[in-house]
């Protein structure tokens, strides 16, 4: 038996949250994460579409529902690729707060079924657009966009109609 954690411990904030890797004829798409609303310097980085699951909703509904918000398309889970989580200390979040975040994040591979490339209006993203996987290495992005990519390429490797339908070369997923 473990000992429970001091209330100061368990004084922190949770957030669940839901991102899609979407591959099309070898691109990926990207959201630009843009907070210069909330923090002046903050620099935009290229991120996977998604984000915060809404209370009561359930974990593919939110990814399905952030990649709708942020890029205009509509898409299918396809497979679960990871979950992991993080902490972020208090005085390095946005806003005045004294509580960390632990961060849960939970990241799918998914297809587009519909819609057109489009832009979130009121959010933390600014555009969306495609970009060749072999040049994801050249763009200002979070580490999250590398370690997805990863865990993307390696699932089409041992899925080979994945990489077909995506469009991905064998090349590329190995």
């Amino acid at each position: 038996m473990t000992n429970p954690p001091s209330a100061a411990l368990a004084d922190f904030e949770t957030r669940l949250a839901a991102y899609c890797v979407v591959v099309r004829e070898g691109q990926m798409l990207l959201a630009l994460w843009d907070m210069r609303d909330r923090q002046a310097d903050f620099v935009p980085r290229w991120t996977l579409p998604g984000g915060g699951v809404d209370l009561g909703e359930s974990i593919t509904d939110g990814a399905m529902r952030e990649v709708t918000e942020e890029t205009g398309y509509t898409v299918r889970i396809d497979s679960l690729l990871d979950v992991s989580s993080g902490l972020i200390p208090a005085h390095k979040r946005f806003g005045a707060t004294q509580r960390p975040l632990q961060t849960v994040a939970v990241i799918y591979a998914a297809t587009i079924t519909g819609g057109e490339l489009a832009f979130e209006a009121e959010g933390t993203t600014s555009e969306a657009a495609w970009f060749p996987i072999d040049e994801i290495s050249t763009l200002n992005r979070t580490d999250r966009v590398d370690e997805a990519l990863a865990m993307y390429l390696a699932y089409v490797e041992e899925h080979p109609v994945m990489a077909e339908l995506h469009g991905i070369s064998n090349t590329v997923a190995q």
